[in-house]
């Protein structure tokens, strides 16, 4: 069987890709591959900022809490629990279910007319502090940031 002229043209033509197209594709799809990768890492900072962040915000919540609780215990003097003794500086690895964490509470009392309140009512600015070492995707601590919870409370 003879194959046309045209037919003998059309068989030739059929070639496939060069060397050059493939390592083209390559690099593009590599390219790729390095950018979605480095986008997945970025996710992963951002998920693990935000679990750092609610922790944190919670332990201070939870801290002011108790604070709270204190204040009602005593009627003579008002606010008579509600002092730094009571609620001592707590280290990383002494928080139950917070070991990466570290918290502070500060005291400040105000008798009136300070703080705008009226002559001779006593009051306190409680500023509870939680900190932690933020830790990047790669797992490397990252300086100390902190989280700031503040009330101001005041006796009856």
């Amino acid at each position: 069987m003879l194959l046309s002229r045209r037919a003998l043209d059309a068989a030739c033509d059929e070639r496939g890709f060069t060397l050059l197209e493939i390592l083209l594709a390559s690099v593009v799809t590599s390219v790729g591959l390095v950018a979605a990768a480095y986008a997945f890492t970025v996710g992963i900072q951002g998920v693990e900022t935000g679990r750092q962040q609610s922790t944190a915000l919670f332990l201070a919540e939870q801290r002011m809490d108790q604070v709270k609780a204190a204040s009602l215990r005593a009627t003579e003097p008002p606010l008579g629990y509600v002092t730094a003794a009571n609620f001592p500086a707590e280290a990383y690895g002494s928080i139950s279910g917070g070991d990466k964490f570290r918290r502070t509470v500060a005291i400040t009392s105000f008798v009136g007319p300070a703080g705008g309140l009226p002559v001779g009512l006593q009051g306190v600015r409680v500023d509870v502090s939680v900190f932690y070492r933020q830790i990047t995707a790669f797992g490397v601590p990252t300086g100390e940031r902190s989280v700031r919870v503040s009330t101001f409370l005041v006796g009856r």
